[in-house]
């Protein structure tokens, strides 16, 4: 049974891209795959994704200018980012989180750490909040 959740995995480097969508598609997630910054755009503005998974040095458009315009449009605020990046300074983790990015995570990373953080954000978006005042 698929998830209703739908991820999108933004990543040049073939075998990383097909590593992640393995372990979503073995864990149910309704999972759709880019291979650079153009295709990313153009998919993210004609759909909505519950989890973007992105890379930040990619051909086209960068990972920073898509987490922008992420965060800039409102049909796509609610989107959870996770950047991935070889980029390992706390000044491009920090810009990413200024960005609107959600989590990050430096390459090479771990599979299980990310798969924590997607069923993490799974479980919190599957919940009703209500906030009340007395």
């Amino acid at each position: 049974m698929k998830n209703s959740k739908k991820i999108i995995i933004v990543e040049d480097d073939p075998d990383i891209n097909n590593l992640i969508a393995y372990n979503l598609r073995k864990a149910s997630f309704n999972v759709e795959q880019v291979f650079d910054g153009l295709s990313a755009e153009q998919k993210l503005s004609n759909e909505y994704f519950d989890i973007v998974i992105l890379d930040i040095m990619l051909p086209g458009i960068d990972g920073f200018d898509i987490c922008r315009n992420l965060k800039e449009n409102p049909f796509n605020g609610r989107n959870f980012i996770i950047m991935i990046s070889a980029k390992s300074s706390q000044k491009d983790q920090l810009y990413a989180h200024i960005l609107g990015a959600d989590a990050y995570l430096t390459k090479p990373f771990s599979v299980a750490a990310l798969m924590d953080i997607v069923k993490e954000v799974n479980q919190m978006q599957s919940q009703d909040f209500v906030v009340t005042h007395k």
